[in-house]
């Protein structure tokens, strides 16, 4: 998902016809997933981001590994772990 995002940056900067905006919210989610910031919310983000903005076919699967990255949540070193507690799945 981070190299997706990192993909669509460079594509963005290499001169494509996009707004100034696609690129630096492209930006903004890429540091927030690497950083493993608010995870699910810049997961949710992205997903919105690649099925409305994104037409390629690689946005279908790049949109539906963002919504299972909301669903999963941050992993054990997402700052979001450091900050909120890791979640423990009890059965």
């Amino acid at each position: 998902m981070r190299f997706a995002l990192a993909a669509q940056l460079l594509w963005h900067l290499a001169g494509a016809a996009a707004a100034w905006w696609h690129t630096t919210l492209a930006v903004l989610l890429s540091l927030m997933l690497a950083a493993g910031l608010l995870t699910p919310v810049a997961a949710a983000l992205c997903a919105c981001y690649h099925l409305l903005y994104v037409g390629h076919a690689g946005s279908l699967i790049a949109a539906a590994t963002a919504v299972a990255l909301v669903l999963m949540g941050p992993g054990a070193y997402a700052a979001d772990a450091r900050l909120f507690g890791r979640r423990k799945i009890l059965m």
